[in-house]
This record gives structure tokens, sequence and C-alpha cells, in this order.
């Protein structure tokens, strides 16, 4: 199949024969000039084909780092939203703590502990409380006594008052680690709205506070 065809009759090939032996010197020059012209027509041709193979190989590059530029892009926008909001958050906290004497609102937590006389003597840790009113303070009396270890670090007495919340709150807001969130006047029983807004921010109840809910430590926060 590669091979070319061979002549078909004798003639022809007595023919080609004579052709050959009459071949001469310069023809032979001739067809080697034109084959070296060939060569460098070939040449020719395929330098465009390697600029154009040098300009695809490149060009992933340049994708390339198009991407990396929009993916640095897309980092940077979520930077400047989390910033934001985070901004947002800290003018709240200012805006409650700049106005600390006399805040339109607070954000504290507590620690409730109920007993038999308490308006609904029951909770998510004991379904029928039994527990004396004087057992209820004595109880509060012993955690205020753990916070008191780490009251000269805010950081500390918040992760310890959350802790403590967390297990030993008769309040649904336990589970947020005491959290009852901002609010403002008359949003709560007097006795337990006086005492938290008579805090300074990151102070902590000495006294327990008596209400009709049960007991209470109150650590305020904002």
């Amino acid at each position: 199949e590669c091979c070319w065809d061979l002549p078909a009759t004798a003639s022809s090939t007595s023919a080609a024969a004579l052709a050959a032996e009459a071949v001469s010197q310069e023809s032979l020059n001739a067809t080697a000039a034109a084959a070296a012209a060939a060569v460098k027509s070939i040449l020719k041709r395929a330098e465009p084909t390697a600029a154009e193979n040098n300009t695809s190989t490149t060009q992933p590059t340049a994708d390339t780092t198009t991407i990396k530029v929009v993916k640095s892009s897309s980092t940077s926008s979520t930077s400047r939203k989390k910033q934001k909001t985070d901004d947002r958050e800290k003018h709240r906290e200012k805006h409650h703590h700049s106005s600390s004497s006399s805040p339109k609102e607070v954000r504290v937590l507590h620690i409730l502990k109920k007993h038999k006389d308490s308006r609904r003597p029951a909770s998510w840790r004991n379904p029928k409380i039994t527990d004396t009113k004087q057992k209820a303070i004595s109880d509060l009396h012993e955690l205020l006594s753990i916070l008191s270890e780490s009251s000269s670090n805010p950081k500390e007495l918040r992760a310890t008052f959350e802790e403590l919340a967390k297990t030993e709150s008769d309040c649904s807001s336990a589970k947020r680690g005491g959290d009852l969130g901002f609010f403002g006047r008359k949003k709560m029983q007097p006795a337990f709205e006086k005492a938290s807004f008579g805090l300074r921010v990151g102070e902590l109840t000495r006294e327990v506070v008596d209400t009709s809910s049960g007991v209470h430590i109150i650590l305020r926060l904002a």
C-alpha cells in the first residue's frame, strides 16, 4: 500500500530505463535545488503554526491569572462584608456602653434557681421542684463563690458563667448560656429589671435577686 505503482508493460519499462540513463548532471542539480526550495517553503509555513502553538500555550497562564484575580476579589468582598457586620455589632455595643448611666436596653446573662414556692416550680432540669427558697439561695451563693475567682478577667468570667448556666439554671435560656439578649424597661419583673439596669457592663451581681420566678444571679454584658 505504501509503494509506488510498477510499470505495466515491458516497453514502458525500457523507455523508463532509457530516460533514466539520459538524465544529465544538470538535471540532478536542478532537482536538488528544487528539493531544497521545497524544504524552505515547508519550514516557512511551519513557523506560523509554531507561533500559534506558543500563543495557545501561554493562554492558559493568562486564564489562570484571571481566575486568581477573580478569586482574590471574591475573598476580599467576603472579608469586607464580614467587617461591615462586625462594625455594626461593635457600633451597637458601643451605643449601649456609652449610655451605660441610663441605657435604653441592657443585655445580661442570668442563672435562675427555682424553689417550691416559685410561681411555676418545674423546669427542664426537674419536672417537680421541691427545694426550699433557702436551699436555692444557698446554691447560688456557691456559684457566686466560683465566679468570684474569675472576676478579674472579663472573658473568663463570662465563659465560666455560661458554662454554669448550661447545667445549673432552671431557665430555658440555659441552652444559650443564660443569655437573655437585649431588653428594655418594663420587659422583666421589677426586681430583675432594677438589678440588671443597675449593673455596669461586665459586672456581676453580688447578691441574689429575688423574683416570683425564683432567685437569680446576673452578669451584664452590654
